[in-house]
């Protein structure tokens, strides 16, 4: 068949596989029409495009290229988030063209297992945007992702080895002054542990694989200090619990399983082993180094997370020269740190760059990480607004804590080392 012809034939399966998901299955108006634009968009804007063969014709391969590369490089503003609503769709379409006759079984079985696990599909996502454009093995970076296969063993974690525990930052502090600054981080996160180990193979949200809203508020409840949650919240909207959460699949201490649950691995059992103290810092260095800055904020937050987490060197630099327990007025400290960086040449200048840091994940989740470690208190602005209330903006003032001062000199001798 011409180009035409492919184009009118997939045309007519799409809307065919709509009425089957409507009027077959009782799928709502909106559902049905939600997986009729993932496969519309598939078959018009890559399949047709780059395979010239009939839509009856697909393979797993091709959903796999689709989903693991094209999709990731070529689609404005894509998600990771995006990826286990677009599997959905092509399982019931595969089913759809197998039950209509289009596809026999060794076909759909081939159509399937390249549905099987959104993890791959997620990790693609998560390794593209980790590269760095301005890197100057940004084209060997770049081609090494494009030409990685989808190896499942290369994906395998060893779940008992050893926590790696920073020797120089625990030196930085005693067991005596971490107790002393009566940081809850600790037990909460052992409270959360325990949760999701009592809870193992919960199952999590379709669109994010995160913790469920019931589980959500279980957990936020016993939290040391409950959050003030809206009855709509999700797992994004409680800062503690999205913060847990993704330290936690940093550490590996769960993974999500190919059906979309939670699963704890063995890791957690030695987690518990470390002493007070190495839970502390293996914590910190998960929330300061290992975990993406990105991770803490809700999906789709936009703005660049990455800018602030590349200063962080420099922030802790900064706020080791800030004097124990006095306050200093956040605006201003976050101007005048952006015109020592001496990148900052003019006020125009200035403000572009504490935008990097202010209504972004510094201020709105990694500020108020660091009150729970203990080592800084911050304070709001008197009557906020309604949506600086909603987004955790409007920080008036901050003051570092002994064990922050430490901490902070710590990080700071240690960039001067480098």
């Amino acid at each position: 068949m011409h180009p035409g012809e492919l184009e009118e034939e997939a045309e007519k399966i799409v809307e065919a596989f709509y009425n089957y998901l409507k009027h077959e299955k009782g799928l709502s108006e909106e559902t049905a029409l939600e997986h009729k634009h993932q496969i519309g968009f598939f078959a018009n804007s890559y399949f047709l495009g780059y395979e010239e063969k009939s839509l009856l014709e697909v393979t797993g391969s091709d959903i796999e290229d689709y989903l693991g590369t094209w999709y990731i490089r070529k689609v404005w503003n894509s998600s990771k988030s995006d990826v286990r609503s677009i599997l959905v769709a092509f399982k019931k379409f595969c089913k759809f063209l197998h039950e209509r006759g289009c596809v026999e079984e060794e076909q759909l079985d081939d159509l399937l297992a390249a549905c099987k696990n959104p993890q791959r599909y997620i990790r693609r996502f998560e390794s593209y945007y980790e590269l760095d454009p301005d890197s100057e093995t940004w084209e060997e970076d770049f081609r090494i992702w494009f030409m990685q296969e989808y190896d499942e063993d290369e994906l395998e974690v060893n779940y008992e080895q050893p926590f790696e525990v920073d020797q120089k930052l625990s030196s930085a502090f005693s067991k005596e002054e971490l107790s002393a600054s009566r940081t809850t981080v600790l037990s909460d996160f052992q409270t959360f542990l325990s949760y999701i180990s009592e809870h193992n193979g919960m199952k999590l949200t379709a669109a994010n694989s995160f913790i469920g809203r019931k589980q959500v508020f279980a957990l936020n409840e016993l939290m040391s200090y409950p959050e003030e949650l809206k009855s709509t919240a999700n797992q994004p909207d409680s800062w503690t619990i999205h913060l847990f959460y993704n330290l936690s699949k940093t550490l590996n201490l769960f993974v999500v399983s190919e059906k979309n649950r939670l699963e704890v691995t063995p890791r957690i059992d030695l987690f518990k082993l470390l002493s007070p103290k190495e839970q502390f810092v293996v914590l910190f260095d998960a929330l300061w180094n290992e975990t993406s800055w990105e991770r803490f904020l809700p999906p789709d937050s936009g703005g660049r997370p990455e800018y602030a987490q590349e200063e962080r060197g420099n922030i802790a630099s900064a706020l080791s020269d800030c004097e124990v327990d006095e306050k200093y007025l956040f605006r201003e400290w976050l101007n005048e740190f952006c015109r020592e960086q001496g990148n900052a040449e003019d006020e125009l200048s200035v403000f572009l760059m504490a935008a990097s840091f202010v209504y972004t994940a510094f201020d709105v989740r990694i500020v108020p990480a660091l009150k729970l470690f203990g080592l800084l208190n911050f304070g709001f602005e008197k009557d906020r607004k309604d949506h600086l209330v909603k987004r955790g903006w409007g920080i008036e003032w901050f003051a570092i804590t002994k064990l922050g001062g430490k901490i902070f000199r710590a990080i700071r001798k240690g960039n001067e080392r480098i």
